[in-house]
């Protein structure tokens, strides 16, 4: 097969595979396979440790409900969960759950524990089917690195610490909220330190059932509670289905699944179960290959820069590229614009190493660009916000400094070495050959540029003309000496005459000459303050107008014009319109917002505010102290109630209240009304 052959064979192949990543994605396999009537819901069945696979067929489904707006989506789990599950995979399937739209309900079956029972938490609806075991989110022995760290009992603790924390972050987001028994359970379930225990408290002649911690059983006794067949939980803590129920935890325990059609009131002939896709079986694996291919993928583009045109390294190489961050998408870490921000990086430092090189401002930004599409395709959050986020994100940085370290090592044993080796010599770019005129009595040795070093330099100040493109590096000639040049950043076209500026070693530094340099750079330098004025007078339309980002967009791609056409005239204005753009741009936002509204267009074409209740000064706001009311809207803190027949902004102390509560006004601080409910301030009134 001849390499022209093998390139089309690959590049078809290629494009098949995308093609046929797209179809199992769009519309999963669902089991019965004929059309189902509303309202639909789907099934997905997870058993044993929760890898990647089952991450990726689990974030699949819920694309799909959310997709189809379906009514359910009921998560099996059957003897799931285990030891050794990856923290990221768990977090981001635990992310999703709770961000779909889309009511889930968890069925537990037999042994349900670690990321398998952290999922049931997250799910808006909890069931068990009988002889169903549920807990132990977090293992309270010591791993490998606790014992081998200075403080074993220290890292523990911190382990668990953070565990709690990142369990406390899923029940405040949880919706519906568990009572106050039930998230004392969940707790225990991440934090094995907590010892509850389950008990009939009488107090006050009334008896309840209550889960209580060992500390605050000496407070409780001290108010004159009574503890009534105190039982302590295990540690750490499993519930049986029955206890599940009793505690509140769970909604129910079933006698089958079938019977949950009954409990949710849905129809049995609507509901589907998703299977398992070639995709899913893929992932496994592409787990194992991440790290190689990202290294693979840019050791091939390193080689591809090396060899002329369009070949088989350059396709292999992105090829690569995209499973990596295709397996990211599979597991739920990286989403479409993250896989967008990967490559527009790789096309900017493909800029800054063709087309500007020296710019530096491409090569960064491409850099930045790489370093944060990868760290987001590793992490399901952007910025931790509590100990295991950040435990996750500093593990992904030292995973990515690892594969940098090792592409630069590669990369450069790549770019010394394999042009040496017989084959590879005939593949690679050769150096530039040395070019000299026949007879012209100069040596050809020393300087690699078609001339002698002493030579050169009898050309500073002599005017020649470009015979190829400059972009910065190229050919002149000079009375019928093909001399190879750069320029200092500007490009250059053909034809155009030159003067060489000064010889740096083998680099003949060579400049437009001034006339033709004025007159491109009077067209450059209006062009380029055309699109700066265009692109700030787009910025002050934004504040104006409503255009959902639009004139935003079209601001940004002005400004960022500007920039490329000064880069391509010199470096220096490059740099001068960068830094302008970078001052002026935020002072006319300023402006904008400030000054603008206060004009007469302004005001009349700005939206203003909507209008407050009562002013500061209002001294009507100031009477309503001591009255009385009812809450029109939740107080979460803030919302609105109706005093005295109004409609009044007020605000609790930090508590939450419901609509319908009666409430008093506690005190009018300038035009906050504080409130309180009428029952729980009775006995500060009295």
């Amino acid at each position: 097969m001849s390499l022209r052959s093998f390139r089309s064979w690959f590049v078809r192949a290629l494009l098949a595979t995308v093609a046929g990543m797209g179809g199992p994605l769009a519309a999963a396999s669902v089991v019965p396979q004929e059309p189902v009537s509303a309202p639909r819901v789907l099934v997905a069945t997870l058993r044993g440790k929760l890898g990647t696979t089952e991450v990726a067929r689990l974030h699949r489904t819920l694309r799909q409900a959310d997709a189809a707006s379906c009514s359910f989506v009921i998560l099996r789990l059957e003897d799931a969960g285990s030891q050794g599950e990856d923290a990221s995979d768990v977090q981001s399937l635990l992310d999703h759950v709770q961000r779909t739209t889309v009511p889930t309900v968890a069925v537990l079956s037999g042994r349900v524990v670690h990321g398998a029972a952290a999922l049931a938490l997250c799910c808006d609806r909890i069931y068990c089917l009988t002889r169903t075991d549920w807990g132990e989110v977090e293992k309270p022995e010591q791993d490998l690195g606790e014992l081998l760290s200075g403080a074993p009992d220290a890292a523990t603790d911190a382990r668990l610490d953070a565990a709690r924390a990142a369990m406390q972050g899923r029940l405040a987001a949880r919706d519906p909220k568990f009572r106050a028994d039930a998230e004392k359970l969940a707790l225990a379930m991440a934090d094995p330190r907590l010892q509850l225990v389950a008990a009939t408290v009488r107090q006050g002649g009334v008896e309840r059932q209550q889960v209580l911690e060992r500390g605050e059983i000496a407070p409780l006794q001290a108010a004159g509670g009574k503890l009534l067949g105190e039982r302590a939980l295990t540690r750490p803590l499993v519930l049986s289905a029955q206890e599940a129920e009793d505690l509140g935890l769970s909604g129910g325990t079933l006698q089958s699944f079938d019977q949950l059609a009954d409990v949710l009131a849905f129809d049995r002939t609507a509901m589907g179960e998703v299977q398992g896709s070639w995709a899913e079986d893929m992932v496994g694996w592409l787990e194992l290959l991440q790290p190689f291919l990202l290294v693979a993928g840019f050791l091939l583009l390193i080689v591809e820069v090396k060899t002329p045109g369009i070949g088989v390294a350059g396709l292999f190489g992105v090829g690569f590229l995209l499973l990596a961050m295709f397996h990211g998408y599979l597991v739920g870490l990286a989403e479409v614009e993250e896989i967008v921000v990967f490559f527009l990086g790789i096309a900017a430092i493909g800029v800054e190493i063709f087309l500007l090189p020296g710019s530096v401002i491409f090569g960064a930004i491409g850099f930045l660009c790489l370093v944060l599409s990868l760290v987001l395709s590793r992490q399901s959050f952007v910025l931790p916000g509590n100990a295991a986020e950040e435990a996750i994100f500093l593990a992904n940085l030292g995973n990515l400094t690892l594969l940098f370290v090792a592409v630069l090592v590669l990369g450069a044993v790549i770019w010394r070495v394999l042009p040496r080796v017989p084959w590879f010599n005939r593949v690679f770019l050769p150096p530039p050959a040395p070019v000299g005129a026949a007879g012209s009595g100069l040596s050809l040795a020393g300087s690699g540029l078609g001339l002698a070093d002493k030579g050169l330099m009898v050309y500073v100040g002599r005017i020649g003309t470009a015979i190829t493109v400059l972009r910065p590096t190229g050919a002149m000639e000079i009375d019928g000496e093909r001399i190879d040049v750069v320029t200092e950043g500007a490009f250059v076209e053909p034809g155009t005459p030159v003067r060489v500026l000064y010889v740096q070693g083998a680099r003949v530094v060579v400049a437009a000459e001034p006339a033709a340099d004025r007159a491109g750079e009077r067209g450059s330098v209006g062009l380029v303050v055309l699109l700066c004025v265009v692109g700030l007078l787009l910025l002050v339309a934004e504040v104006v107008f409503v255009s959902f980002g639009v004139i935003a967009t079209a601001a940004a791609i002005a400004l960022l014009s500007a920039i490329f056409v000064a880069f391509q005239q010199s470096v220096a204005f490059g740099v001068m319109i960068l830094a302008v753009e970078a001052v002026a741009a935020p002072i006319v936002l300023t402006l904008a917002f400030r000054l603008l509204p206060n004009t007469r267009i302004g005001k009349a074409m700005i939206l203003s505010g909507p209008q407050a209740t009562g002013s500061v000064g209002d001294p009507a706001l100031r009477a309503l102290v001591g009255k009385h009311g009812v809450t029109t809207s939740p107080l979460r803190p803030a919302g609105f109630a109706r005093i005295d027949g109004a409609r009044v902004d007020v605000v609790t102390r930090g508590e939450m209240l419901d609509v319908d509560c009666p409430v008093v006004v506690l005190d009018v601080t300038d035009h906050r009304v504080v409130v309180a409910c009428r029952a729980s301030s009775q006995p500060h009134a009295t």
